[in-house]
């Protein structure tokens, strides 16, 4: 699973901000209880959504809390297609066949398109 500063350059990357307090928010006890730590805050629900706008709201001025949830949601994105692609590398899995590449569309009218290709490491 991606760690905290591998989140926060995607962050910045995407957003030009990192949003370290949120992803260090997000993960926390993740070092001492592993992938155990996203039976909390892992899943969208309306309780973590609402503490996290009024929180980033509150703390960088309105519209931040709808930034920090779409980062929170990036987030927990990102580490279930890491699992996923972990998973898709062992024997009896895809193994060396695997895709480590898919291009993500969404559509204003609900379409999702996936492309996936195989892109070597370096």
């Amino acid at each position: 699973m991606p760690s905290v500063k591998k989140h926060c350059a995607i962050s910045k990357k995407r957003t030009r901000f990192a949003f370290g307090e949120l992803h260090e928010w997000i993960d926390k006890d993740a070092k001492t209880t592993g992938v155990d730590h996203r039976k909390e805050r892992h899943y969208f629900n309306l309780e973590d959504q609402k503490t996290i706008k009024d929180y980033w709201d509150e703390r960088k001025g309105k519209g931040w809390g709808e930034k920090a949830i779409v980062e929170w949601l990036f987030h927990i994105a990102l580490d279930n297609l890491d699992t996923a692609y972990q998973l898709s590398l062992k024997e009896g899995s895809y193994g060396q066949k695997t895709f480590n590449c898919i291009e993500v569309v969404f559509k204003r009218n609900g379409y999702i398109d996936c492309k996936f290709k195989r892109l070597v490491d370096d």
